[in-house]
């Protein structure tokens, strides 16, 4: 396995998680690039307590404190970002998820004397288990989570809601279906994009507009 191959799993990431916060205590050039970061990723460990690391440590199968300092500055954070989407969703600001994550965002950064990046945004990892089902196709089963796909960050497209902290916005897809756009061209045209991610928009559309619709299959 390269060291520029991205997780294939939540338990990846967590474990990445777990290290970044071991080594940071014992590495003071980790230290020194801290504030550079914008996107945290955190979960909730069985004590109740949060772990958080940087997307691009996160994001990278078996990373380390020396492969992240070789290398932070060439690699792709949209890369771990789509990657750590299909476990993660953007925490918005002003719920419990987001609260909990920065406090302990900001708990590592006064730990090691560091002042935190100001446009820092935080996602929620959450475990495999906690996933959907997979159908026998390949897609997840259940109604798309408005919760988790819909989020509103005011770093973000001005504070629109958008489809997992991702500058695009839930109007663009709305008005690329009212355009006659089908789900499998949009998805075509933007390939980090999810069907659910769609029947997301279509459900966060109905909720707002406060009565039912009905959407062709």
């Amino acid at each position: 396995m390269t060291k520029t191959q991205l997780v294939a799993t939540s338990d990846e990431a967590r474990a990445n998680i777990d290290r970044y916060e071991a080594e940071l205590s014992k590495s003071p050039d980790l230290q020194a690039i801290m504030s550079y970061v914008r996107a945290w990723h955190g979960y909730q460990a069985a004590d109740g307590s949060w772990r958080v690391a940087p997307s691009k440590y996160v994001g990278y199968a078996e990373n380390s404190a020396d492969a992240y300092l070789r290398s932070h500055g060439q690699r792709d954070g949209r890369r771990t970002e789509r990657a750590l989407s299909t476990w993660s969703y953007a925490a918005g600001p002003g719920t419990a998820a987001f609260e909990d994550i920065k406090a302990a965002v900001l708990r590592l950064f006064a730990k090691h004397g560091r002042t935190p990046n100001k446009l820092f945004r935080v996602s929620v990892l959450k475990s495999d288990r906690d996933l959907p089902a997979s159908r026998s196709d390949g897609t997840r089963t259940g109604r798309a989570n408005i919760g988790s796909r819909i989020t509103v960050d005011s770093g973000i497209c001005s504070g629109r809601p958008t489809i997992r902290g991702m500058r695009i916005r839930v109007i663009d897809i709305l008005d690329m279906l009212a355009a006659g756009v089908s789900r499998q061209e949009i998805l075509a045209d933007y390939p980090y994009l999810e069907d659910d991610d769609i029947s997301a928009a279509l459900d966060y559309a109905a909720r707002s507009a406060d009565h039912r619709i009905v959407s062709a299959a």
